[in-house]
């Protein structure tokens, strides 16, 4: 038994799809090692300024997503930013706040790499590595001698205004690791135990998936959908700040990063849930509200008393989230395309699937992980598998007919007899499932067929007819009527199965018919998963 199917067995299938998710969001490793060079680099040109920063002591360290372990890739042409601290050890009183501030400006505008770079922000100096990252530096200097909160300079204030960086990071972690066993931290544990007594041993999965604690994996999750979700409106997107400091908040040492989200989402509703029982029974208005943890005086929610929308647009978001959610309670894994997007969660599931595909008795996941490959083919008996017709690259469409550019036709052209036979003759020799035959110039064929890993055996009839312009095969499944055009992915109108995107082919749809019939038993395989699963997990355009 592999670790995949071990998984399975004990029903974490999805606690192992939303860890591998998270996994893939952290930030890839050439991208770290540039970040961690430019922070570097900035205590080094720091250090090297005669004017001040050589004359105190001070240090240079990361705070946000970086400190913590909650790191999310950006989206499309979005930065990924850094914040940075530079730590002065030497009480605030001691210079004005635009004084610290100045000089920090002072050093970048004297530096021919990163004059071009800076842009002056409220609280701190920008550094734009354009289309890549920016890093986000905020000076600040100590309160009280040997503490580590900080006064930190506000431009739009005119004066300081605090922060305790190291104590938020402090506060988060020490939440994170208050976690009563991680279930799959413990599964890996369990079955590295189990293998060790066996002559022959699986391999062994990555343990990054299983060693980073729910809490932090559920704010990279809940951050990723923050984006997706705002994708249309970003002028109202919440904060990472706030998203992580709830979460941190409502966090109550759940096993699995779906409880984690799950009872977070369900605390967030049942507080709004209250406050508008509230206003609708008192007329009293009260608001969620995330004040930091370590500086209550600070409400990191201050905007929403100034503009209502942001708090709509968090409920909003947090209601869609709830209701996502509880169709992946359900059992739909098709849901994380919503929520995490489509091709990283397409990618993952089929890893997944092929890992499991390695067990026994999984040979639904081993038929699909065979056409994730692009390698499959196809028996006489119709399973996908490594012998047999080799199946061409195809990718599943669907919907309206597209109209392309096809062959131009006699105005009265004569049937073409000959081709139906030709491709008869070679269905018959490679799929003799497929009873066929030919009728005034028309192929037609009906056969009952069940795939390697199908729960039943399906019965198809075809028409195919190479005189018509255009889309020149029609598949059918004859005996399940729940198969239907809009209720099921990659049909036609009519219920015909859509095997390839019309677009993909040469011009003038020329192809042999037979190319087609593999691709009967692929869509049967992928219909199968889908239904399992929840995720069309072949090749396919959206329709």
């Amino acid at each position: 038994m592999n670790f995949q199917q071990y998984l399975y067995d004990k029903g974490y299938q999805r606690e192992d799809l939303l860890a591998r998710i998270a996994e893939s969001l952290e930030l890839d490793e050439s991208r770290s090692k540039k970040m961690e060079s430019a922070y570097r680099a900035i205590y080094d040109v720091l250090q090297a300024d005669t004017v001040f920063f050589s004359k105190v002591d001070f240090l240079v360290y990361p705070q946000g997503s970086k400190a913590i372990g909650t790191t999310t890739k950006p989206i499309g042409k979005d930065e990924f930013d850094l914040d940075i601290v530079v730590h002065i050890k030497d009480p605030y009183y001691n210079y004005t706040s635009s004084e610290i501030y100045d000089h920090l400006i002072r050093v970048f505008n004297a530096n021919d790499v990163y004059k071009p770079k800076l842009v002056k922000k409220n609280r701190c100096a920008r550094i734009n590595y354009a289309g890549d990252f920016h890093l986000d530096i905020l000076p600040g200097c100590i309160i009280l001698s040997g503490g580590e909160k900080l006064m930190v300079p506000d431009r739009g204030l005119k004066s300081w205004t605090s922060s305790y960086p190291k104590g938020y990071i402090g506060w988060f972690l020490e939440r994170a690791e208050n976690v009563r066993q991680p279930i799959l931290k413990k599964a890996f544990g369990d079955y590295v135990l189990l293998s060790e007594g066996k002559a022959e041993q699986e391999d062994l999965p990555q343990e990054d998936y299983y060693s980073k604690v729910p809490l932090k994996r559920a704010v990279q999750l809940t951050k990723r959908y923050r984006d997706i979700f705002f994708s249309k409106k970003p002028e109202y997107r919440t904060s990472s700040i706030v998203l992580t400091t709830i979460f941190g908040e409502l966090y109550e040492g759940e096993p699995s990063i779906y409880e984690t989200i799950d009872n977070v989402l369900n605390k967030i509703l049942g507080y709004y849930s209250d406050y508008q029982n509230l206003y609708e029974t008192k007329r009293i208005f009260k608001r969620i509200k995330v004040l930091n943890p370590v500086n209550v005086d600070e409400d990191f929610t201050e905007k929403w008393d100034n503009d209502k929308e942001y708090y709509h647009q968090f409920i909003a978001f947090a209601k869609s989230y709830k209701e996502k959610w509880e169709r992946l309670k359900n059992g739909d894994f098709g849901v994380a395309e919503e929520l995490f997007g489509s091709t990283r969660t397409k990618t993952i599931l089929s890893e997944q699937l092929k890992n499991m595909g390695k067990g026994k008795g999984n040979d639904l996941e081993k038929a699909g992980a065979t056409i994730f490959s692009g390698k499959s083919l196809v028996d006489k008996k119709g399973n996908v598998g490594n012998e047999g017709y080799p199946s061409k690259p195809n990718r599943n469409y669907g919907g309206i007919e597209l109209v392309l550019e096809t062959r131009k036709h006699n105005l009265y052209p004569s049937k073409n007899y000959i081709a139906v036979h030709i491709q008869k003759e070679m269905i018959d020799k490679h799929f003799p499932w497929l009873k066929t035959f030919v009728s005034d110039g028309v192929l037609y064929g009906k056969g009952k067929v069940r795939p390697s890993g199908c729960k039943k055996e399906y019965e198809i009839g075809i028409k195919y007819d190479p005189n018509i312009i255009g889309r020149k095969e029609r598949v059918f499944i004859l005996n399940d009527s729940t198969i239907k055009f809009g209720k099921t992915p990659h049909l036609y109108p009519g219920n015909s199965l859509c095997l390839y995107y019309p677009r993909d082919l040469p011009l003038y749809l020329d192809m042999n018919f037979v190319d087609v019939i593999p691709w009967i038993s692929e869509w049967l395989v992928s219909y199968e998963l889908w239904k399992k699963y929840g995720v069309w997990l072949a090749k396919e355009v959206k329709h």
